[in-house]
C-alpha cells in the first residue's frame, strides 16, 4: 500500500534503478551475487521438529523485556507508547526536527511480546482468518447512530449512546483487517456534511491510532471519541449549521462553545465512559496554544485529542467547499504541512504520513482522459500512479470489457479527482 512517506519526494527514481525490495532497499548487485554463488556449498540442514520450534519461540520469548506498567486514576484514558518508526522523505524530513511528544498517561498494562516464524522455517503457513467485523457496514451503522443522537439532542428528548461504543469497537477491528471504511470515507461526500465529518475523523483517527502503535481497545476508545467528537454541534441552530459563506463574530463565538456543550451532555449521558468528556472538551486544542476553548499547550492536551483534531482538519480538506473543489489526498496533506505544522505533534504527522494512503485499492477515480475506473493496485515507487480498471469511457458509458491501465507507464495520464462509486449506481 502506498505510503504517504513516499509523496513528495520530488525527484522521481530513474528508469534504469533496480527495483527496490519489500523492506523497500535496493537489490544487491550482480557483484555480491556473484561472490556468494562462488563460495562453497553449505550442507543442508536437516527440517526442525514440532518441540525444537517450541523450544526456539518459548526462548525467544523470554528474551523480550516486559514493558514496565505504570497505572493512571481510573478515570482517565490510557495512553499508548511512543511507537516511533523511522520514515525517509524530503518531506516528512521537514518535519522530524521538533521533539516528540510524549503520551499523557502512560499504558495501564505491557505490550505483550510476539516471535512470528517465517514459513521457510516452520515448513507450513497459517491462513489468516477474516474478522466479521470486516463484512458489517459499520459506516451506514455509524451513520444511523449519531442522526438518531442528533434528533433526539434537537428535539430535546433523552440522549443515550446506543450502539455506538460497539460500533467503534466494529469500526477499529475492520481497519486492523482491510481499508474498506477508508476508501469510502476519502470518497463519499454525499449526505449531512456533519455526520459524514463524524464518521471520517474516526476512520481517520483511527488510522493514525493504528501508527502510533495503540493496542485494540485504545483504538477502539479513540473511535469512540471521534464519533462524538462534534456532539455539541447538535446543539447549534439548524440554519446555521446549514449556512453557506462566512459567519459573523457572533456566530464564531457561537460555534467556539461547542466543546463545552458536548462535554456537559456526554457527562450525563456516557458516565460509564467518564473519559470521554475530557477528550471532547480538548479536540480544538493545539499544541501550540492556538486552539480553543481554553488555549492548552503540548503535554496539557490528551493525545487522543490531538489525533482526532488532525483527522478531523484533513477530512474538512478533504471535503468541497462552495469557494473550492475537495482536495486530493496528497494535496490535502501537503498543506496539512504547511498550516498545521506546528499545531500538532510531529510523530502524530509521522503517524499519518506512514498510514495514509493516497489511492487505496478499491477507490473510485476519474482520469485527465476523462474515463472512470477503480484502484486495483498501488506503485510503491510512484504512490501518485496506481493500476487502474478502467469501467467508464470517456462518453460516459461502462466498457463491456473493463481494461487494465497502469498510470506509471502512461506519463500524460494522471488521477483528476476521485468519485464517489455510490453516485455512479
Amino acid at each position: 500500500m502506498a505510503r504517504l512517506t513516499d509523496l513528495i519526494r520530488g525527484a522521481k527514481a530513474p528508469a534504469s534503478a533496480q527495483p527496490p525490495d519489500e523492506a523497500g532497499k535496493p537489490k544487491a548487485d550482480t557483484d555480491a551475487s556473484a561472490k556468494a554463488a562462488a563460495e562453497p556449498a553449505k550442507p543442508a540442514q536437516p527440517p526442525l521438529s514440532l518441540s525444537t520450534l517450541k523450544e526456539l519461540v518459548g526462548r525467544n520469548a523470554a528474551k523480550t523485556p516486559a514493558a514496565a506498567v505504570s497505572v493512571p486514576p481510573a478515570a482517565s484514558v490510557p495512553q499508548p507508547t511512543d511507537a516511533t518508526q523511522q520514515t525517509q522523505g524530503a518531506t516528512q524530513a521537514a518535519i522530524l526536527k521538533a521533539p516528540p511528544i510524549e503520551p499523557v498517561v502512560p499504558l495501564t498494562q505491557a505490550r505483550t511480546a510476539v516471535l512470528e516464524l517465517p514459513p521457510e522455517l516452520t515448513g507450513f503457513t497459517t491462513q489468516a482468518t477474516v474478522s466479521p467485523a470486516v463484512h458489517v457496514d459499520w459506516y451506514g451503522k455509524a451513520e444511523a447512530a449519531l442522526e438518531g443522537i442528533g434528533a433526539a439532542i434537537g428535539k430535546q428528548r433523552a440522549v443515550s449512546l446506543g450502539e455506538l461504543p460497539q460500533i467503534a469497537e466494529g469500526m477499529a477491528e475492520s481497519l486492523s483487517a482491510d481499508d474498506r471504511l477508508l476508501v469510502r470515507a476519502i470518497s463519499h461526500q454525499s449526505g449531512p456534511s456533519l455526520i459524514g465529518n463524524m464518521v471520517h475523523v474516526a476512520i481517520f483517527g483511527v488510522k493514525i491510532g493504528m501508527g502510533l502503535g495503540y493496542r485494540p481497545d485504545e483504538l477502539a476508545k479513540l473511535a469512540l471519541a471521534a464519533l462524538v467528537h462534534d456532539l455539541g454541534m447538535f446543539q447549534l441552530p439548524s440554519e446555521m449549521l446549514e449556512q453557506h459563506g462566512r459567519w459573523s463574530e457572533e456566530q464564531i463565538a457561537l460555534l467556539q462553545r461547542h466543546p463545552q456543550h458536548g462535554a456537559e451532555l456526554l457527562k450525563q449521558v456516557a458516565k460509564a465512559h467518564a473519559w470521554l468528556p475530557e477528550i471532547v472538551l480538548q479536540e480544538h486544542e493545539r499544541v501550540n496554544g492556538s486552539g480553543y476553548p481554553k488555549g492548552l499547550q503540548g503535554p496539557q492536551i490528551h493525545e487522543f485529542a490531538l489525533v482526532i483534531g488532525l483527522a478531523d482538519v484533513l477530512d474538512a480538506m478533504l471535503r468541497s467547499r462552495a469557494t473550492r473543489k475537495a482536495l486530493l489526498p496528497h494535496e490535502a496533506v501537503r498543506l496539512l504541512l504547511t498550516r498545521e505544522k506546528a499545531s500538532f505533534p510531529t510523530r502524530i504527522f509521522k503517524s499519518l504520513l506512514q498510514q495514509f494512503s493516497l489511492f487505496p485499492v478499491g477507490t473510485w477515480v476519474k482520469l485527465t482522459s476523462g474515463e472512470i475506473g477503480e484502484v486495483f493496485r498501488s506503485n510503491p515507487r510512484f504512490p501518485l500512479r496506481p493500476a487502474v480498471k478502467i469501467i467508464i469511457d470517456q462518453s460516459g458509458q461502462r466498457l463491456r470489457e473493463p481494461k487494465d491501465l497502469d498510470l506509471s507507464g502512461s506519463p500524460l495520464v494522471h488521477v483528476a479527482e476521485i468519485v464517489d462509486a455510490l453516485q455512479l449506481t
